[in-house]
C-alpha cells in the first residue's frame, strides 16, 4: 500500500482515548475489587524476613507479623494458610518455612533407594536409614565425597543423578548396565569406564528417569546431593562431612 494513501494518524486523540480507557478500567477496578489486606495496603510495611520456596519461585515474606507470598515475579500476592504437605505441617512463619526446606521427612515421603537405583557403598554397614548421596558421573565432587565414606566406613546409598548433558547420561546408562553394582561403584569411583560395557537395550534404566523426577522434585540445584538419616538435605560438598553428619545426633 502506498504510503500518500494512508490516513495519517491523530497522536493527541489516540492518547487522549487511551488515557480514558485505563481511567475507567483503574476505577472500575477500585469500585469492584475487595480492599486489600492490611499487610498489602500499606507498600511501605516493613519485610521482616522471606524465603524463596524451593522448587517453587515462590517467595515467602514476613510482613508485619503476616505470612505474604509473592509469585510471577512479584506480580501476584497471596495470603492466608499455606502448608508444607512433605511435613505435614501449615506454613507459620518464614524461620519454620526455612527449617522444613532444609530437609524432608523420610518416613513420610515414599522414597526407596532400591526404585533409584542405589549403588550401596560399605554395604556391610548399610541400614534402612543410612545416608543417600545423589552424584553426577562426571563430577569430581562426588566422587570426592565417596572417598571420604569409603575411607571413614560410612555406609550410604550412592543414586546416580545424570544433570551434566548427554555424557554424564550416556556415563550413568553404562554404569546402570554395569555386570553389577560393586563394578559400578569401582569404575564410579577410579573414573575408569574401561570396565564397563556400552549400555544395551536390555538393561533397564528407569531407576535414572525416577532419580532424575526425584531430584526436580526436591528441587535439587547442585550436585552432591546428600540427604542425612534424619532428612536433613546438603547441596554441594560439606566442609566437614563427618561433624555435619553428627549435627542430626546433636540435634
Amino acid at each position: 500500500m502506498s504510503l500518500s494513501r494512508c490516513r495519517p494518524f491523530n497522536l493527541s486523540r489516540s492518547t487522549l482515548s487511551l488515557s480514558a480507557l485505563a481511567l475507567a478500567v483503574a476505577t472500575q477496578a477500585a469500585l469492584s475489587a475487595p480492599p486489600m489486606p492490611p499487610a498489602l495496603s500499606d507498600l511501605s510495611a516493613r519485610i521482616q524476613a522471606s524465603l524463596e520456596l524451593p522448587g517453587t519461585r515462590v517467595q515467602m515474606l514476613d510482613l508485619d507479623g503476616q505470612a505474604v507470598y509473592l509469585a510471577g515475579g512479584g506480580r501476584y500476592a497471596f495470603t492466608g494458610p499455606a502448608w508444607d504437605l512433605w511435613h505435614g505441617v501449615e506454613l507459620q512463619d518464614v524461620a519454620q518455612a526455612s527449617a522444613l526446606a532444609g530437609r524432608l521427612d523420610r518416613d513420610r515421603l515414599p522414597l526407596d533407594a532400591v526404585d533409584l537405583g542405589a549403588l550401596p557403598l560399605n554395604a556391610d554397614l548399610l541400614a534402612e536409614d543410612s545416608l543417600w548421596v545423589f552424584v553426577d558421573p562426571l563430577y569430581p565432587a562426588g566422587r570426592e565425597v565417596l572417598a571420604e565414606l569409603r575411607d571413614t566406613g560410612i555406609p550410604a546409598q550412592v543414586v546416580l543423578l545424570p544433570v551434566g548433558g548427554p555424557e554424564s547420561l550416556d556415563l550413568a546408562r553404562r554404569l546402570r548396565c554395569a555386570p553389577s553394582g560393586e563394578a559400578a561403584l569401582r569404575a564410579l569411583m577410579a573414573r575408569d569406564w574401561s570396565a564397563i560395557p556400552d549400555a544395551v537395550t536390555e538393561c533397564d534404566t528407569q531407576p535414572l528417569v525416577r532419580a532424575l523426577i526425584t531430584a526436580r522434585l526436591l528441587g535439587v540445584e547442585q550436585v552432591p546431593l546428600l540427604i542425612a538419616p534424619d532428612g536433613r538435605l546438603h547441596q554441594g560438598v560439606p566442609e566437614n562431612l563427618a561433624a555435619w553428619l553428627g549435627e542430626g545426633d546433636a540435634g
